[in-house]
């Protein structure tokens, strides 16, 4: 018998702590060419938590799918919920999701594009305080199928983008495969961000020289205070490969946090395990940030593969609140509206002026890599 099977029938019930799939279909070889034989039943025995994982395997293999292979003539009918790049139905929604002048400018000016884009959304914690006014907003270079130069000045210069960074950013194009841009609604200022992100070097370095651990340049992120651009910054994101989970947390527990155990380090380490159980080690993305001219120094665990819902986090969120004394009100608020959505990243360390915190990602898959 031939050990594949393309179904054309599946039944589903159920039986206390069971979950019971009934597959018809017809045998089919290697190639994918059916076999001359009668139909197939198999059953399958799931557990309800693997059936739930199972679903949002299938979830996020179906929105990589019609992302890769939607035609281009095709109308979108893709929301942003569960990380879908926004059609008009979505764009109302990431329009309405956004709070403030700003913010709105920001959304306003991508969707002029008439270019597909990812939105993700954060919230930061720091000592006594959390700030969830915050996104980033991504779209593939090559979407943007003329006059890309001109169009990003536009934008640039709509958003008092300081005239020396916006050079460096239009001359980081050609090697750059996706843009983004952000808003970041701080406790007394508010920045504007744009950002060049090189996924291709990873997937160069993967091909290549796939034990390659050297650290390498896979974003560069150019941001500045809205009500004064002559405050501004810029940042350097590397990328550090091919790491085991072991290395990863060494590496975060001696660079971090001192090789001290406890807060914050342990909420990190417990997120990271959470997704381990469900992710390979090659699927981690682990960067660390500095910016010039502050204090910033800082990391970012990249875990959306391991398809998490925010509220499968609670607890360590819960821990999170505790540690830096955020009133648990101004948590819930941020919380009710987020837990169903999928966690992406987690980023911590030092900010820019000096103060431990922990950042939250979620609600979109990655496109990056």
């Amino acid at each position: 018998m031939a050990g594949n099977l393309r179904a054309e029938i599946i039944q589903v019930h159920t039986e206390p702590g069971e979950f019971h799939f009934l597959v018809r279909g017809r045998p089919v070889e290697g190639n994918g060419s059916p076999l001359t034989v009668g139909p197939v039943d198999r059953r399958i025995i799931l557990s309800p938590s693997t059936a739930k994982g199972l679903v949002r395997l299938l979830e996020a293999a179906l929105r990589d799918y019609e992302t890769a292979h939607r035609p281009e003539s095709a109308p979108d009918q893709s929301t942003v919920e569960g990380g879908r790049e926004p059609g008009q139905t979505g764009r109302r929604s990431i329009l309405e999701s956004v709070r403030g002048e700003e913010a709105r400018r920001l959304i306003q000016s991508l969707d002029g594009l008439g270019v597909h884009y990812g939105f993700e959304q954060s919230f930061k914690v720091l000592p006594g305080l959390i700030l969830g006014n915050r996104f980033l907003a991504g779209f593939n270079r090559d979407s943007v199928r003329q006059g890309l130069d001109e169009k990003m000045a536009v934008i640039c210069r709509k958003l008092g983008m300081p005239e020396s960074q916006m050079g460096e950013f239009i001359r980081g194009f050609p090697e750059a495969n996706i843009l983004l841009f952000g808003y970041e609604q701080g406790e007394k200022e508010s920045v504007y961000k744009a950002y060049l992100e090189f996924g291709r070097e990873f997937e160069r370095i993967s091909r290549e020289n796939p034990s390659n651990r050297s650290p390498f340049l896979i974003h560069r992120g150019f941001k500045w205070d809205i009500a004064d651009k002559a405050r501004h910054t810029t940042a350097n994101y590397m990328c550090y490969p091919h790491r085991s989970v072991e290395d990863l947390l060494g590496r975060l527990s001696d660079v971090f946090y001192s090789g001290t155990p406890g807060m914050p380090f342990d909420i990190v380490r417990g997120l990271v395990e959470l997704a381990s159980a469900r992710m390979r080690p090659d699927e981690f993305l682990y960067l660390e940030v500095a910016e010039e001219g502050n204090a910033r120094l800082s990391f970012d665990v990249n875990m959306y593969r391991a398809n998490l819902r925010v509220s499968e986090l609670y607890p360590l969120l819960m821990a999170m609140c505790r540690y830096f004394s955020v009133p648990l009100a101004d948590f819930h608020r941020i919380y009710e509206s987020v837990k169903d959505l999928i966690f992406g990243h987690i980023s911590g360390g030092v900010d820019r002026h000096g103060r431990d915190f922990l950042t939250v990602y979620y609600g979109v898959k990655g496109s990056t890599l």
